[in-house]
């Protein structure tokens, strides 16, 4: 994208094919989409004008090397700059190719077009468990735009960060390319056996993205990487293409082209904590913002993870490499200012964080050059990958345990919309920091506002922070309780509600947990009719009967009449003959006495050391003790009376050895 000068591009002022202040007919830029050129600047203050003209590409002095499209090559000539047409940084001959995935996986080649859609497929095919292909849209010129998701139940959204790389927006910037795909194939190979990938692959569900730009690095052609060119098959720089926080929706003058949609719908259909942008032309990590002057609120975790990425580099690479500007690191405003980069737009717009990292000074490497450059980034690409298991860390949920999206606020901390917002499906947050002490604001929509003070962040660590809000008005359907009660071969599931609006009915969605007891995907095994809208408590009853032994989950899919519709909480049972048992009271709610059945089974030495049944008020104070002593194996049934309490929502609480089991219970006099 951008690159810090080197002595050694004096040499192509020695071009002897240079062509200067020369207008350039419409059959060039149908040819070559851009045109690359230098110029010198009197000032730093004409880039502000010129930024807007060009893409700026370097910076030397006051000498600039910039691409352009036609109108914007005419538009700097006629301001009078003397111009020098420059051979294109992506106009390298005998670049190796391959279309045989076995030769590719040698990582000293560069696939064709079709070669890197097999192996896109192949790595899904071959790990079924652990990829899955996305195509997140088509270029230009109908290329498809490809991810990779990686994680360990690949198949299920859970409640665990969201993780990107993406590379080679600019289509002539190709090492990331290649790198990319060789660190799908690298963790794909090694979970399981290596334990730094294994964590990584367990605890994030991790996105890349090799190629987003693959009309510009395939321009001459599917088989080819030679002759790739920065802009998209429109002419158009798509770093230059996003949304931009100070200059507005369409910084460049242009409108958001295929690619840069297809990633601006990714970023808003999930929630990516973390994420990283390759290009090349330097070799540096560059940090927001791009467009002020002014730094981000967590400056300073930025520079810590730019400072460890680029010193990992230097401890296992060659002396000289990832070196440029602050030894290999730099704020993007402090460089060169940019609008319309789409490190800013995930950073501000999506409320993620993102740096952009020069891989590589030749934009379009030799093959040959690749395994170093592997070996140079590989620890960093894993490192900085787990940033994203560091901060404050949770889940956010209503009193029913369905998640909430909520923006959480770092108190006198958090401007230029550095807050983050839960996840809206799991309810999964990730609040990346520096260490220290800080005070936390929890706001969502329907809801109290909730703070948390004195939560402590050191480097390296998950501060976990489970966060429960609390609704401040009736919502459409309000869940009392879900239990699930097991006899034998059948699972009988049971529900109420407080009120109901518009309420179609209930799905009920079933999984069968696997061995590593993971929940696999939920899948509907049946449907209860609501009741519309009430106001009264309903009482619903489902039956799962022929069951297998084994580990179940089950949930509710609440469905409105008009299609929309929410998830309750999940609820766990195993059919095995003998198990422990908490069933939910009855009549619940109820006034004042209510009864609670539970069921011990046999044990080795026939006998527990101790059952424990207590009643506890929803700050977790201790109201009432049930049962506090040794028993044998069998059914239980308990009158509890409340007639003493105050109404409100109970908590009881079953233990014995190692099993604890809570239910809620509604006390309304």
């Amino acid at each position: 994208m951008r690159l810090f000068f080197r002595t050694s591009v004096i040499l192509i002022l020695l071009f002897t094919a240079s062509l200067f202040a020369q207008r350039l007919d419409n059959k060039y830029f149908q040819e070559n989409w851009e045109v690359y050129f230098q110029f010198n600047i009197q000032s730093p203050i004409e880039l502000q004008k010129i930024n807007s003209i060009v893409s700026i590409d370097k910076l030397d002095q006051n000498v600039v090397y910039a691409y352009a499209d036609e109108k914007g090559y005419n538009q700097i000539l006629d301001l009078g700059y003397k111009l020098e047409i420059l051979p294109h940084p992506g106009d390298v001959e005998n670049i190796s190719m391959s279309g045989n995935l076995t030769s590719i996986e040698e990582w000293d080649v560069y696939p064709t077009y079709e070669a890197y859609v097999q192996m896109m497929q192949q790595f899904a095919a071959n790990y079924p468990n652990l990829c899955r292909l996305v195509d997140a849209g088509t270029t230009v010129q109908g290329r498809n735009i490809f991810f990779a998701v990686i994680s360990d139940n690949v198949d299920q959204h859970e409640a665990e960060p969201q993780f990107m790389y993406s590379s080679t927006m600019h289509g002539d910037e190709t090492t990331g390319y290649v790198l990319m795909l060789r660190l799908i194939n690298h963790l794909l190979t090694n979970y399981d056996m290596d334990a730094q990938v294994t964590n990584l692959v367990d605890n994030l569900e991790i996105w890349i993205n090799p190629n987003a730009n693959p009309d510009g690095t395939y321009r001459t052609g599917n088989n080819s990487v030679s002759g790739a060119r920065r802009y998209n098959a429109n002419s158009v720089d798509l770093n230059r293409n996003f949304p931009d926080p100070a200059d507005g929706l369409h910084p460049d003058g242009n409108a958001w082209q295929p690619e840069t949609i297809a990633m601006m719908n990714i970023a808003q259909q999930n929630n990516f904590s973390l994420s990283a942008n390759f290009h090349g032309g330097a070799e540096v990590v560059n940090y927001p913002w791009d467009t002020w002057s002014r730094t981000h609120p967590d400056n300073l975790w930025y520079r810590f993870i730019s400072r460890r990425y680029a010193d990992t580099v230097h401890a296992n690479s060659v002396s000289g490499y990832l070196n440029d500007l602050e030894n290999g690191i730099t704020n993007g405003y402090a460089w060169y200012r940019i609008t319309g980069g789409r490190q800013d737009y995930y950073s501000y717009f999506m409320r993620g964080r993102e740096v952009t990292i020069e891989i590589s000074s030749t934009k379009l490497l030799s093959g040959a050059q690749l395994p170093a450059h592997w070996n140079y980034n590989k620890k960093s690409f894993l490192q900085y990958m787990e940033n994203a298991l560091y901060g404050i860390k949770g889940i956010v949920t209503d009193t029913s345990g369905n998640p909430v999206k909520a923006m959480i606020t770092v108190n006198s901390h958090d401007f230029d919309r550095s807050e983050i917002y839960s996840d809206s499906l799991t309810g999964g947050y990730l609040r990346m920091l520096s260490p220290g002490t800080y005070s936390l604001t929890i706001t969502a929509d329907s809801f109290y506002t909730q703070t948390i003070s004195n939560v402590l962040v050191s480097n390296f660590n998950a501060a976990n922070l489970d966060i429960q809000l609390i609704p401040n008005h009736p919502i459409p359907v309000e869940f009392v309780s879900f239990s699930a009660e097991v006899n034998s071969g059948a699972v009988t599931l049971k529900w109420t509600t407080a009120t109901e609006t518009n309420n179609k009915g209930f799905e009920i969605e079933r999984s069968i947990k696997n061995s590593k007891l993971k929940i696999k995907n939920f899948e509907p095994i049946g449907f209860v009719n609501g009741q519309g809208t009430s106001t009264e408590l309903k009482h619903y009853t489902f039956i799962n009967e022929n069951l297998l032994s084994g580990k179940y989950a089950y949930r509710l899919k609440q469905i409105d009449f008009d299609g929309s519709y929410k998830y309750s909480n999940i609820i766990e049972v195993e059919t095995n003959p003998v198990s422990f048992v908490l069933e939910q009271n009855y009549p619940n709610p109820f006034n004042p006495v209510t009864k609670i059945k539970y069921s011990i089974p046999t044990s080795v030495n026939g006998d527990w050391s101790g059952v424990s049944l207590k009643v506890y008020d929803v700050l977790g104070n201790e109201v009432a003790v049930l049962v506090d002593e040794v028993k044998e194996a069998g059914k239980y049934e308990i009158t509890f009376d409340a007639s003493e309490l105050s109404s409100g929502i109970y908590l009881y609480r079953l233990e014995a050895g190692s099993f604890i089991k809570i239910f809620k219970m509604m006390l309304i006099k």
